[in-house]
């Protein structure tokens, strides 16, 4: 948008004769004359606004960006001197006028009155006049509000946060209004409420309740980084802060880096031990269990040990008495009576109370030092430990109703260290709790049965989960396993068929519910305070959501996988509908492998090792569960024996329970499916995130078959780069290897594009690179001293990992090179290649074939030495050529020397040599056999021939030639 109103020709005197009367004296005026103008056209380009129709907030204020930015300031005039000091950053809004106070009064009352259409077109009308009116801004998200539009009312908000940038208030009562004001969509509008907490720091940096609520943001959006970054900042600004320590910790484990929280535990630690107050007051019991909880994560129980009964002892008064750390096989600092006490010689029984010893220790950590000795393999010292939970003279169904929780904690984790015989104890004593029993406790339950071969109580307990939950699929499962062992194949088989319809029915079932009832779990537990040690089991916040994620996940991949097997003989065979279907399943399947961050670590030389952490769940279990394969067994009236489970192997070679050989066949066919549709971008980055798989990349076999793929994909591109590209890996890890340079030239025949990636620069430089390295193994060490300027480059390996040196010439990287230069027109140095492979072959007929084209056109170039001595070399190769291909028993050998003759000649110009040649190529030729039955150059030949009678003006043979060969 121009300031000024533009001056034509016939106007440019009368601009002079003004600007010579007013002066640079009077750019004041000038600039008040322009800023006149850019007011009036703006007018004049918002008059078209409907105030009864949609308001379109955003565009207004693109438009009001776009005028501001126009409004630019006057040039600087020759001689007038710029002004300094120039202000920085948002200027302070203009005082509203007379005006729009009357209108913002009106707009006012006409709100109060509830007439809210009135007071909407009146606040248009307000920001028409001028947009940046703050009041005007506030008081429409009142009437959105009002009106129950959410959205609108947040964007009018968000806009008068705008307009005061250095308001944290502003922004803060955004962000709750898009947290709270927004209801059940307050998942869509996280990201503003993110927004304007990032607003209100850029405003105060040092604003550390913006930063925090901000984190709370991320976490609920799922961005554990940025939260992560957050908090730390407010920790270095908060040192030893406990509960930011506590909610990094979550977050850590989360990330699976437990590690880093445990660095700045201990850093914080040391602190709260130096300083003078009470360690209860810097440092309580809930803050042990988080920190102890970190090593339980990283499976470090020895750790875990050590720092639980140290900082214990420190929070009982007794962080002197540090002789106990010289007993780390038994916790006799911990128990009840001095008996075992008495035994070290350093203990003192009269220095503390008893009450700081054995009755010191809140339950909930002993029983985690049991369950650490019982993965350490202290049996004895973990089941000291547990018999705790009952107390003198009490029963242990007694025991259980007053810390269900820590017996099923101790249950489970006996299942988990096969101890089946105990956790089927504390299991039992939880079943007599209706509260308590759910089907996850009634299949563990089972589980013991059946490793004590009582197939009768186990049946009980599964048909009681299946009663209890009519949803779960693992009773059915379970049932199914056992009767299949027990010999009755029809139970069975029922049994099946439920579990397989209930998985098909939650396939396609909304996954939302669990995770908005997760959302309002948390919302209740949030509003509690904890004053000691939980009872309740330690979880990191977003751990139950992410096992309903993989829950989730791994169902609908199951159902993918079912179709991928389904479809996968019609998908080959061409059907359209399957193979769409067979695509998306694909997709969903290679998408999820190739998020699994264990295959793609930052070193791809790291070979793959196995599972761990939270994926070895995911990853080791099968998406079949041989479900399938126990149904047909069924099916056919099978049985199968107890079988005793095999040790697993220690380095897994599948995923998710499919082999990484049938999972490169998936990744290999989706690529050459989506080359087959044109979408060749997506097919190479399929090609390339196998080839960047670890499970693949350390595999030469599979290698090579991603490699080949890869071409394939380029060939139906007819994407000569990347074919080019994708075929120096046969050169590069098969070095020394005739198949592999005849294999480079085949992929680049076989594409139907310019030979400009052929012959490029980089090619060329690449196969030369090659021929030295050749060469450079096979002279002595003077000839390397004198020839060559570095040594030769090996890229090919034997088993051992050692380079593979070549002891002869391969010819045909020779002639390949030679190809490479006769292709770019560098024939006299394309024949130094052919004669060198003349000498090692030189009855080949190909070398002679190229040597002899070489000399003849190096004679048609306009420079040439002698032209008449190049066509004599030249025609001698290519008779040594047509001699030993004319005695050839095959027909389309013999009428490729004819033809290469005659079109030699016939380029010479010396058509009366050429035509008999032509003529003999129809004599080799049968008419009925000629054209597309079998591979012979008859319509090229005659194509040649009707051309040069016509351009001799022969046109009655031209017409015969045409008639007889030519028309179909």
């Amino acid at each position: 948008m121009l300031d000024r109103p533009w001056i034509g020709p016939q106007d440019s005197f009368q601009d002079e004769s003004v600007n010579e009367y007013f002066g640079d004296a009077d750019s004041d005026l000038r600039e008040f004359e322009a800023s006149i103008a850019n007011i009036e056209e703006e007018v004049l380009r918002l008059e078209g606004y409907d105030p009864t129709g949609s308001q379109d907030f955003s565009a207004l204020m693109r438009s009001r960006s776009y005028s501001s930015i126009s409004r630019a300031r006057a040039r600087q005039r020759i001689g007038q001197q710029r002004r300094h000091g120039l202000h920085r950053g948002p200027r302070k809004a203009a005082e509203p006028t007379g005006d729009i106070k009357l209108r913002l009064g009106h707009a006012t009352e006409a709100f109060i009155a509830a007439r809210y259409v009135d007071a909407a077109l009146i606040i248009a009308d307000i920001i028409r006049i001028n947009a940046e009116t703050h009041e005007a801004w506030s008081l429409l998200h009142s009437v959105f509000r009002e009106n129950n539009d959410v959205d609108n009312a947040l964007k009018a908000l968000i806009y008068a946060a705008h307009l005061r940038p250095k308001h944290t208030s502003s922004w803060y009562q955004c962000a709750q209004f898009a947290l709270e004001g927004t209801g059940s969509l307050r998942s869509k509008y996280l990201l503003n409420a993110e927004f304007c907490y990032a607003a209100a720091i850029r405003a105060d940096p040092a604003n550390l309740d913006a930063r925090y609520r901000k984190a709370a943001v991320c976490i609920e959006r799922g961005k554990i980084g940025p939260a992560i970054s957050d908090y730390k900042v407010i920790l270095s600004r908060q040192p030893h802060d406990r509960d930011i320590l506590r909610r990094l910790a979550e977050l850590y484990i989360d990330q699976d880096e437990a590690s880093t929280a445990i660095d700045l535990y201990r850093e914080s630690i040391t602190h709260f031990k130096s300083s003078s107050g009470q360690p209860s007051q810097v440092f309580d019991w809930t803050d042990l269990d988080t920190y102890v909880t970190l090593y339980e994560h990283d499976a470090r129980y020895d750790i875990a040990i050590q720092q639980l009964r140290s900082l214990a002892r420190w929070l009982s008064g007794r962080g002197a008495e540090e002789f106990w750390d010289e007993f780390p096989d038994d916790d006799r600092e911990w128990d009840s009576d001095d008996k075992r006490r008495t035994l070290v010689p350093s203990f003192n029984p009269e220095k503390y109370s008893v009450a700081s010893y054995g009755g010191g220790l809140p339950l909930e950590f002993r029983i985690k030092l049991g369950i650490y000795r019982l993965h350490l393999g202290n049996r004895d010292e973990a089941f000291h430990h547990f018999g705790w939970l009952v107390e003198p003279g009490g029963t242990g169904e007694d025991a259980a109703s007053r810390h269900p929780y820590l017996f099923r904690l101790v249950a489970d984790h006996l299942f988990e260290t096969n101890s089946y015989k105990d956790a089927l104890s504390f299991y039992q004593k939880l079943r007599h709790l209706t509260e308590e029993t759910d089907g996850t406790l009634l299949v563990q339950m089972g589980k013991c049965f059946l490793k004590a071969q009582d197939d009768q109580k186990a049946e009980e307990c599964f048909q009681s989960a299946v009663e209890l939950d009519v949803e779960d699929i693992d009773p059915r499962i379970e049932l199914a396993h056992m009767y299949e062992r027990m010999g009755k194949p029809e139970k069975a088989f029922n049994s099946l068929n439920e579990a397989m319809l209930l998985r098909r029915r939650q396939d396609h079932r909304n996954s939302r519910r669990p995770f908005e009832e997760l959302e309002n779990r948390k919302t209740e537990e949030a509003s509690t305070v904890i004053k000691k040690p939980t009872r309740r089991r330690y979880r990191p916040r977003l751990q139950t959501q992410k096992r309903l994620t993989q829950v989730s996940e791994a169902e609908h991949l199951q159902s993918q996988y079912f179709v991928l097997r389904k479809t996968c003989e019609a998908m080959r065979s061409g059907d359209a509908a399957s193979t769409e279907a067979w695509m998306d399943a694909a997709r969903d399947l290679t998408d999820d492998f190739r998020g699994f961050k264990k295959f793609y670590p930052l070193d791809k030389y790291i070979r793959f090792l196995g599972y761990s952490g939270d994926s070895r769940i995911a990853a080791e279990t099968p998406l079949d569960m041989d479900l399938t394969a126990m149904a047909e067994r069924l099916s056919r009236g099978l049985t199968t024996s107890d079988q005793t489970a095999t040790p697993a192997a220690e380095i897994p070679d599948d995923y998710r329970g499919i082999p990484f050989s049938t999972w490169l066949d998936i990744f290999l066919e989706y690529a050459l499916c989506l080359a087959k549709n044109g979408e060749k971008d997506e097919a190479y980055s399929l090609c390339e995130a196998t080839k960047d798989a670890i499970v693949f990349y350390h595999s030469r076999e599979d290698m090579f078959l991603v490699h080949v793929c890869w071409c394939v994909c380029a060939l139906l591109a007819n994407d000569e780069e990347t074919c080019v590209s994708v075929a120096r890996f046969f050169m590069k890890d098969y070095q020394f290897t005739t198949d592999s340079y005849r294999m480079f030239a085949a992929v680049t025949k076989v594409c139907h594009s310019p030979i400009s990636w052929y012959s490029s620069g980089p090619t060329q430089k690449y196969v030369l690179r090659q021929i030295k390295a050749m060469d450079y193994s096979l002279v002595n060490d003077s000839q390397r001293k004198r020839y060559f300027s570095e040594r030769g480059s090996y890229s090919a390996r034997d088993e051992s990992g050692h380079p593979i040196i070549n002891d002869d010439l391969d010819i045909a990287l020779l002639m390949l090179y030679g190809h490479i230069l006769f292709s770019s027109t560098s024939y006299l140095y394309a024949l130094n290649y052919f004669l060198r492979a003349h000498a090692l072959d030189p009855e080949n007929p190909m070398i002679n074939l190229s040597t002899g084209l070489a000399y003849v056109h190096l004679a048609l170039k306009r420079q040439t030495d002698n032209r008449q001595q190049n066509i004599l070399q030249g025609t001698t190769f290519l008779f040594r050529y047509y001699n030993s291909r004319r005695n050839s028993v095959h027909t389309e050998e013999r009428q490729e020397a004819h033809f290469n003759m005659a079109r030699t000649y016939h380029m010479l110009g010396l058509t009366h040599l050429a035509i008999p040649y032509y003529e003999k190529v129809f004599s080799e030729s049968s008419r009925g056999t000629s054209g597309l039955e079998q591979e012979d150059l008859i319509i090229d030949t005659a194509y040649n021939l009707q051309t040069l009678y016509a351009t001799a003006g022969n046109l009655e043979l031209a017409e015969n030639i045409t008639m007889e060969w030519l028309v179909i």
